[in-house]
């Protein structure tokens, strides 16, 4: 053995060796340590955990959830209104390892955050079938990906038995001579209750009362009074109700599963040492892994194109459906297909589970479980509704037979029954979530991701929208116009190498102007620069220790605070006259005798082509539109005046605390518009922040709604969208109660039956819940958004050049934001 070869086997027995070590150093200091196996990249490797221990006991609540998957359940049967989910919950909440859940009504979809080491989406099936719930398993998270096809319940045959006989007591109506029919229902209800006493069972065992309980009441009323059709239509037209809501929101569950089904399957991940491709799960992608993409493949996860020219659809996650250009050092999302004819090679800048596209997945999930004001209030009324209605029911069916005795009780009592099915609320309570439902789907399909019903809502209600102007109003996309000097302490060449060496380690993207503009005149900073003490000044700049000397970079009120803003009258003026024109001034200074202001720049950005129609929509529609903004005055006019708003609309010169405070003064309802980086504060306290989507993985997580591709026209979509969702609610409301109404109305006439009562409610339920599924119809859609969307703007993008010194600068265009 040659000692290149003993010190790779001592190498390779220290790798091997390094868990043991490292879980017996947790160990020794107190914490409870589980190796735990995993497979990257095809290699065999174990990676390991610090789990709650005694020591750590103060941490529990959050190393409890460090190992931690999530799994989709599907309810086919026992989920019918929101009652049954203080049930749900309580099931789940008393299983180990359950850190989080959400249940969805409308599409009867559970998600479940959990150990799977302590629990398995098997476990979460057997504990809610204990409890008489029907489940079917969509993803176990614990054992990887199932099938995301969302599953119909099929008819069950006892179901299409019951209505077979139901069909044949009803002929008894036909022909006297076919009365002995009647018996048929007998049968019908013996198929068709038994799934609904189970359910009533458990749901009384829990000490409530639902639809099931009313139905069984109504049932076995009926086959007392001798009512025996009337019986078996209401125990088959019940029972396939479910089935039939199903089928209803079967739209809903799909819209939702194409969604979901965005997450890739698999990589092709390129071994560097061997040339070789290995296919490998997605989720099991390293970071920095090199991928392949080819033509029709997913992007497994984000990342940076390595190599190759192509294009790729992005309007699983944007919206947009026109492919966007892909090249060398281009950002790729995970869930975007490669449509171009080149393959692509990335390099993957998080993992599956970090990526857009999940995050997207996940907020999408637990959106529609994040009840509205509207929800709340209706299942608040069918719960003091419905016992109201039962109690009339109850005095309808017994005080009739004390007072007037058998034949005129009799006909009372099957009032009673008939306005017991009546009170069902399963229309108000199914349909509210569905509409809810439908409308998120929609926007989400969209590229609009709004988190919850609430929001939605509240975004149909908002009269007043506030707009950050650079990165929400323009594109961001600066040009560097101007550069003066000002004296003769630093030439232009060191006033710019001085500029590239303060804005390089700033992450601020006005940097990336400044910097490209000193590279594009060859203004590169020496080696041997002594830079300290890089600080950002919040809204003001940059200030750090060049060289042994105080360098500032920033704004007016910097300079003004510092007592440096001693300018000439003439800089004065230059500086007024190109902020007047819409553009950002700053100043570059150094602290010293003798020094000061030594240069002033400007840079101008670019008016978004569909600000000026959103801005006037919005007006159009009597919605206070305001615009906040940290540049200077004229900077805001001149953007205010291009996009049609108002000078009274417009403030200016602005710090990040000022336009919180101007956010949480407000009054009414209030959207607030910004980029979702600067805006941070203003976007948590404002009844709906929206963020734009080119900050997507931080946008995502402080936003109330994100707009994917950043367009203006989704604001509009999704402000329509949720006038809409309220507008059907409303619908829906008033139907319910008015056919609730007029059903009690002719059972008091004499003129109601249980079988028009069992019709009239499954009816209802379905035309309501159509109504609401209507929100992802073509035809909604389209009309929505051919009021939301305009063309492109012809007018077109204006490039100044600007002649100093006898030197020409050229605009660089770069994507940032103003200096505030």
């Amino acid at each position: 053995m040659n000692p290149q070869e003993a010190e790779d086997i001592t190498n390779k027995e220290h790798h091997d060796d390094l868990p043991r070590k490292v879980t017996n150093r947790l160990a020794e200091a107190g914490f409870g340590v589980t190796l735990l196996p995993t497979n990257d990249s095809g290699h065999n490797t174990q990676s390991f955990r610090a789990l709650s221990s005694s020591k750590a006991a103060s941490t529990s609540h959050v190393n409890s959830q460090l190992l931690s998957v999530r799994s989709r359940l599907h309810i086919t049967s026992g989920l019918c209104c929101p009652s049954e989910v203080p049930t749900i919950r309580n099931i789940l909440k008393q299983l180990p390892g359950v850190h989080k859940f959400g249940v969805n009504v409308a599409t009867k979809a559970v998600f479940v955050d959990h150990d799977p080491t302590k629990v398995t989406a098997t476990d979460m099936k057997c504990a809610l079938g204990g409890e008489r719930f029907a489940v079917e398993i969509l993803r176990d998270g614990g054992a990887g990906w199932n099938n995301e096809n969302e599953l119909v319940a099929g008819l069950k045959y006892s179901v299409v038995i019951s209505g077979i006989f139901w069909l044949v007591s009803l002929l008894n109506v036909i022909d006297e001579k076919l009365d002995h029919l009647k018996y048929a229902g007998i049968v019908s209800v013996l198929f068709g209750m038994p799934s609904v006493l189970k359910k009533a069972w458990a749901t009384i065992r829990r000490f409530q009362f639902d639809a099931n309980c009313m139905m069984v009441i109504a049932a076995f009323g009926a086959l007392a009074l001798g009512e025996y059709d009337e019986a078996a239509s209401v125990s088959f037209l019940f029972s396939i109700s479910e089935w039939l809501e199903t089928k209803a929101t079967s739209k809903a569950r799909r819209a939702l599963g194409e969604i979901v089904s965005l997450r890739p399957d698999y990589a092709h991940v390129l071994d560097k040492s061997t040339g070789r491709i290995i296919i490998i799960p997605a989720s099991n992608v390293p970071l920095g892994s090199f991928c392949s993409v080819r033509t029709g493949d997913k992007v497994p996860a984000d990342g940076i194109v390595i190599e190759g020219n192509s294009s790729v659809d992005e309007s699983s996650i944007t919206g947009e459906a026109t492919p966007v250009e892909k090249v060398a050092g281009s950002d790729v999302s995970a869930g975007s297909i490669n449509v171009g004819s080149t393959q692509l090679v990335i390099k993957t800048t998080s993992t599956v589970g970090d990526s857009t596209v999940s995050r997207l997945i996940a907020l999408v999930e637990e959106a529609q479980t994040n009840r509205s004001e509207t929800e709340n209030l209706v299942d608040s009324f069918a719960k003091k509704y419905t016992p109201c209605v039962l109690a009339v029911a109850l005095l309808v069916s017994t005080v009739p037979w004390i007072l007037f005795g058998g034949d005129t009780g009799r006909h009372w009592t099957l009032n009673g029954l008939i306005i017991i099915v009546i009170a069902c609320p399963c229309a108000l309570t199914i349909s509210t979530p569905v509409t809810y439902s439908a409308g998120l789907a929609a926007t989400a399909k969209r590229g609009i991701i709004i988190k919850g019903g609430s929001r939605l809502e509240a975004l149909g209600n908002a009269k007043t929208v506030v707009f950050d102007k650079t990165g929400t109003l323009t594109r961001g996309r600066f040009s560097l116009n101007h550069l003066e000097l000002i004296g003769e302490r630093k030439t232009r060449r060191e006033v710019l190498e001085l500029l590239s060496i303060m804005e390089a380690p700033s992450s601020h993207p006005l940097s990336a102007t400044l910097v490209s503009a000193a590279k594009a005149e060859g203004a590169i900073p020496l080696h041997g620069v002594s830079l300290q003490e890089h600080t950002i000044l919040k809204g003001e700049g940059v200030c750090a220790i060049v060289n042994d000397r105080r360098v500032y970079v920033g704004n007016e009120r910097l300079f003004k605070r510092l007592g440096m803003y001693d300018l000439s009258p003439h800089h004065v003026e230059s500086a007024r006259k190109w902020n007047n024109d819409g553009g950002t001034v700053g100043y570059v200074g150094i602290e010293g005798e003798g020094l000061g202001i030594i240069a002033m720049f400007c840079v101008t950005d670019t008016i978004r082509d569909e600000a000026h129609h959103v801005v006037t929509a919005l007006m159009d529609n009597g919605v206070k539109v305001v615009m906040l903004t940290g540049d200077g005055e004229g900077a805001a006019l001149a953007v205010g005046e291009e996009i049609g708003l108002p000078d009274s609309s417009i403030q200016s010169q602005l710090l990040p605390e000022d336009k919180l405070h101007y956010v949480s003064d407000q009054r009414n309802l209030v959207v607030f518009v910004g980029d979702g980086v600067n805006d941070a504060a203003s976007l948590a306290v404002a009844d709906v922040g929206v963020a734009m989507g080119h900050g997507a993985a931080l946008a995502l997580e402080m936003s109330d709604v994100t707009l994917m591709d950043s367009n203006l026209n989704k604001l509009l979509f999704s402000m329509k969208m949720g006038t809409k969702v309220i507008t059907t609610v409303k619908e829906n409301i008033i139907f319910s109660l008015v056919a609730n109404a007029t059903a009690i109305g002719l059972t008091f006439a004499g003129k109601m039956t249980l079988l028009l009562a069992i019709v009239c409610d499954v009816g209802v339920m379905l035309l309501v819940t159509l109504n609401g599924m209507k929100l992802l119809s073509e035809r909604t859609i389209k009309a929505i958004d051919e009021s939301s969307i305009t063309k492109a703007s012809s007018r077109p993008e204006k490039v100044t050049q600007i002649t100093q010194n006898g030197y020409e600068v050229p605009p660089t265009e770069v994507q940032v934001m103003e200096i505030v």
